[in-house]
């Protein structure tokens, strides 16, 4: 057996490990958690006020990781459904059709400072039909772990790219709010990088999501779509 001494050791070990990292930053040049999960996610599809004003039916589809951002788009959907709506709470990847919806409401996690692709792609996907009916985004990141003007104006900055890209869309309100830091729902390689990046913000692992700033926000969007229906 060949000896291998302690320098190509730690050469060949450091080349690996940065050859892990590298493939899951490729392309996009930032750490991509979704491509490097610990372990697959369960992702919520629910349904409430089956029976009620059919003429209401509202969607609120979402894009996420490990699943956090299905749980503000619950309560998002709870909110509205308690407000006397028909709701679907659905993946993007799970629609495949808009006719029976009068309302949407679509989120997703964000990284790289942008909505997930699959996000994006469902709104390109459907410009035209949700050019023609109210329309809400939101998103969940990090940088509303605190919550103030400046991390506030950026959160913002990161819906611009799909206002952009999709200006037919023009949605009546966006919520901002801050999303969830599990280290164990990551690879090793990724927890390990991820540590690194958070430490430096500030961030501390744990549930930043304000469930009373989410659900006001669901309320004031409520009565934002019932305007807009009257009208």
């Amino acid at each position: 057996m060949k000896k291998v001494t302690r320098r190509k050791f730690i050469v060949d070990s450091t080349m690996m490990t940065a050859g892990a990292i590298g493939a899951i930053t490729l392309g996009s040049g930032v750490l991509s958690p979704e491509k490097a999960q610990a372990a697959k996610e369960k992702f919520l599809e629910t349904s409430c006020g089956i029976g009620k004003d059919k003429g209401r039916k509202t969607l609120v589809a979402y894009a996420s990781d490990c699943g956090s951002t299905g749980e503000v788009a619950e309560a998002i959907g709870q909110v509205l459904c308690d407000s006397g709506m028909a709701v679907d709470v659905r993946l993007v990847e799970s629609v495949k059709d808009l006719s029976s919806y009068q309302t949407a409401v679509i989120g997703s996690a964000v990284h790289a400072d942008n909505w997930l692709p699959e996000a994006v792609k469902f709104v390109e996907t459907n410009r035209k039909v949700l050019s023609q009916m109210p329309v809400a985004y939101f998103l969940t990141c990090l940088t509303l772990y605190k919550s103030n003007e400046p991390t506030r104006s950026k959160a913002r900055s990161f819906l611009d790219p799909v206002l952009d890209m999709f200006p037919q869309v023009k949605p009546v309100d966006m919520g901002l709010f801050a999303g969830v830091l599990d280290y164990s729902k990551l690879s090793f390689v990724v927890r390990m990088v991820m540590k690194a990046k958070m430490k430096k913000k500030g961030v501390p692992e744990g549930d930043h999501r304000n469930w009373d700033a989410i659900r006001f926000w669901a309320k004031g969007l409520n009565s934002k779509l019932e305007v807009l229906r009257k009208g």
